[in-house]
């Protein structure tokens, strides 16, 4: 008896079984219909999103810069709510010298957050720029970028300016001459300009042969370059008048060597002309009456 109710009993869960079986064999040609229901949805489980990350912008400021010749000194602050000191970059048109942690009591801040670095920099004549850079402190998040900037400024060079300005009138072969000499300390000069100038105040004190203007024996080795003359003064009448003239690259002493000046007063001037910029001009007068 009780096998036979033990073949029963299995015999029912076995059409059981196979019924549902059956009956889902049945159901899954729902799932293919335009708009399936969840349950038949086999599209894969997108991952979840990635935590939000907790790193932190560093802050700060450039307060002062100044440039020192070939070097540039700047100070301010530097902070990051992640952690620190935060290391700042100087990166200039020179050899990097790495960064440097700004770990100076500042006032303002009331922290150890402060920073004073020199760093070298160009001093070629021409305009030039640096940028400061304060490091991140990572959290071990996700992470913002690397560095933030904290000012790019730009500085100028003028070129050197010529020196030791020597003005020696003279008299030759009955002609006044003037004998022009000067130092050059320009390295990447284009040109220097030398200008003469002097007040006619009669008719006959301007030279109706300018002349041209030479080296002395002796002298440097120079190309003597054509002079430029300003509009000329017609001898009847009187005014300012110029003589100018352009010289070759070089650095060291220059002398130029005029003839057939005037009866008067002469003013002379002499620049550099380098990065298309001129230098301050170096100056003087003398009288070749």
């Amino acid at each position: 008896m009780r096998r036979l109710l033990a073949a029963g009993i299995a015999l029912t869960v076995s059409a059981g079984l196979m019924a549902a079986v059956g009956g889902t064999a049945l159901a899954r040609p729902n799932c293919d219909v335009p708009v399936p229901p969840p349950a038949c949805d086999d599209s894969p489980t997108e991952p979840p999103p990635p935590p939000v990350g907790t790193d932190k912008y560093p802050m700060g400021w450039l307060e002062s810069w100044q440039y020192l010749g070939g070097a540039v000194r700047v100070t301010g602050w530097a902070s990051d709510p992640n952690g620190g000191p935060v290391q700042i970059s100087v990166i200039a048109d020179a050899p990097s010298v790495g960064t440097r942690p700004a770990n100076l009591w500042h006032a303002g801040r009331g922290a150890y957050v402060g920073f004073d670095i020199t760093v070298p920099t160009s001093a070629l004549a021409g305009l030039h720029g640096f940028c400061v850079t304060a490091n991140n402190v990572p959290d071990g998040s996700q992470p913002v970028p690397e560095v933030a900037p904290l000012s790019c400024p730009q500085y100028r060079v003028e070129p050197a300016a010529p020196s030791g300005l020597i003005l020696t009138p003279g008299y030759h072969e009955g002609k006044r001459t003037l004998d022009v000499t000067f130092t050059d300390n320009s390295v990447r000069e284009a040109d220097y300009r030398i200008e003469l100038s002097w007040l006619q105040t009669t008719p006959d004190d301007t030279p109706t042969d300018p002349g041209l203007p030479t080296t002395p024996p002796g002298g440097p080795s120079l190309p003597i370059p054509q002079p430029t003359y300003g509009a000329p003064i017609p001898t009847t009448e009187v005014g300012v008048a110029r003589a100018v003239i352009y010289g070759t690259t070089g650095t060291g002493q220059r002398t130029w060597h005029f003839t057939h000046m005037p009866q008067a007063f002469v003013h002379v001037v002499v620049v550099s002309h380098e990065a298309g910029l001129t230098s301050a001009a170096l100056s003087g007068g003398v009288s070749t009456r």
